[in-house]
């Protein structure tokens, strides 16, 4: 982690570097940045409050001035140093969401929405990290602008600021593949071009595309010009906040819920493999890609699962059982968390399969949240690999998927990964049952918060909030939520790294005292 990137410079901007006096920060500059970027989504949010309900104009305006004159301070005050280390990524990424969660809760707190600050932070956290979970009851009534926002959070986080800072600050030039690596949703980081700032470009490209696409087509079902944007926001993000109670339910419509079914997978399919087909690779693109035949093949299954179950022990219509299986099936696994019915009332059998889901996730280099598909094929390979080699111990047998060798740092990575999220999701149900909470609640909630998700089981299900959760219980969610929304390493190496930098620094410089 203390490796450095270099940048190429020219004797002309080398020259201009020496005479720039502002102080060097690359953790400043980009949290900076981001401050700025999100003060326009609050800027927007504000008027639509001035046009709709003007009562929480200056709840979302001030923060808005706020968070454009910190940030305008922080980005333009600062400069990215000549050398980007892998520590000032992770602390770049790790801040930057810190920072817009924080100024993301002050609308909620100020207009008194949610009155108490620590529910605020717990609603933007939720919010930037697209896990859905809520502590706002009722939904409906609020301000339209201040709703607008709550669905905008999940928005921003979705792609991720730090992707759009790669892409528009060409000061971070190639340095900026360490910030792109820290905070892109995934295992791995594929580059779409040969710069980092085009490829950053490229995956918000598609976002945004993906993004005007769902807001077309559910207009098109008859929803509102608003409330085909606000769940477009929360559906390509695979966030999953609604300005209704009741969630999807609330529109009672197989259409918009087939829109929404595959708007959700689309969220959950890599964006470079989108990519790939817009640029002309087409069906066969999809075709060669074998996590995408798992997703489908894991998606047909479970449906095809759940319809059986929910036909046989709970009398339902199989045109019903299927629709509300593929319906939470497809919100579960790609970490979106819609609801049209209530999951945690289903079959034993039923509610494992979308506990298990929940930890599964999406592809990488999706939007999606939890472990991700690719980290589970590796890890099945590897397991089958390790099989082999007690039968053969001298032979050399790769890990393969798609045909193409996985390599073995990549795979001791993932491995890691998975040591790392199963203690993390062991320590945090130990730590919420502690506190209070059933077993079945705290395995469920912290599942649900590490993965990305929002509902969960027991006392937090899809039609209850986590208010029902006590004050110290939702605080170490938050945390959860900002460790699964940054895959776990970038949030511990944020604070690990700079210590680690700093005692390899001392015992160099120990070792040339003691010559």
């Amino acid at each position: 982690m203390s490796s450095l990137v270099a940048r190429r410079r020219t004797p002309a901007a080398r020259t201009f570097e020496a005479r720039d006096r502002r102080p060097v920060s690359a953790v400043a500059n980009v949290v900076g940045f981001a401050l700025v970027f999100t003060a326009a989504g609050l800027a927007v949010c504000s008027a639509v409050e001035l046009l709709t309900d003007d009562e929480a104009v200056v709840a979302l305006a001030v923060p808005a001035l706020l968070s454009v004159v910190l940030g305008t301070g922080l980005w333009k005050g600062t400069r990215v140093p000549d050398r980007v280390s892998a520590a000032s990524a992770f602390a770049a990424v790790g801040w930057t969401w810190i920072a817009i969660s924080a100024v993301g809760a002050l609308p909620f707190w100020w207009s008194g929405m949610l009155p108490a600050l620590d529910d605020a932070l717990f609603e933007s956290v939720s919010g930037f990290t697209g896990t859905g979970a809520t502590v706002l009851t009722p939904i409906e009534g609020n301000g339209a602008g201040l709703l607008l926002w709550r669905q905008a959070t999940q928005w921003y986080g979705g792609m991720g600021v730090i992707v759009l800072a790669v892409a528009v600050l060409p000061l971070l030039g190639v340095g900026g593949f360490e910030l792109l690596r820290a905070e892109s949703p995934g295992p791995t980081s594929d580059r779409l071009a040969p710069r980092v700032r085009d490829t950053a470009r490229r995956l918000w490209m598609v976002y945004l595309g993906l993004t005007v696409l769902i807001v077309v087509a559910l207009f098109l079902t008859g929803l509102s010009p608003y409330d085909a944007v606000a769940h477009a926001m929360t559906t390509v993000s695979t966030g999953g906040f609604s300005n209704y109670d009741a969630s999807i339910a609330a529109f009672d419509s197989a259409v918009v819920e087939g829109v929404l079914i595959v708007s959700m997978f689309a969220g959950a399919v890599s964006f470079a493999l989108w990519w790939q087909v817009l640029r002309g690779a087409g069906p066969r693109a999809l075709a060669r890609s074998s996590e995408l035949r798992t997703f489908v093949t894991v998606i047909a299954v479970a449906i095809a699962f759940v319809t059986v179950v929910l036909a046989l022990d709970t009398g339902l219509g199989v045109v019903s059982a299927l629709r509300g299986a593929a319906f939470t099936v497809v919100a579960t696994m790609s970490t979106t968390g819609y609801a049209t019915v209530d999951f945690a009332l289903w079959p034993a059998a039923g509610q494992l399969v979308v506990l298990g889901l929940m930890v599964s996730g999406g592809m990488a280099g999706s939007t999606s949240g939890a472990m991700k598909l690719f980290r589970v094929q590796v890890m099945v390979a590897h397991a089958r690999r390790e099989m082999r080699h007690l039968l053969h111990p001298s032979a050399v047998l790769p890990v393969k998927l798609s045909g193409h060798v996985v390599a073995d740092p990549i795979v001791s990575r993932i491995v890691g990964f998975f040591v790392l999220y199963v203690v993390l999701a062991m320590l945090g149900t130990v730590l919420l049952a502690a506190l209070g909470a059933d077993l079945v609640t705290a395995a469920s909630a912290i599942t649900s918060a590490i993965g990305a998700y929002g509902p969960a089981l027991g006392d937090v299900g899809p039609t209850t909030t986590y208010l029902n959760l006590d004050r110290p219980s939702r605080a170490v969610l938050v945390v959860y939520m900002l460790l699964g929304r940054l895959e776990l390493f970038t949030l511990l190496l944020m604070f690990v790294a700079p210590v680690d930098s700093l005692r390899y620094h001392l015992h160099v410089r120990r070792r040339r005292l003691s010559r």
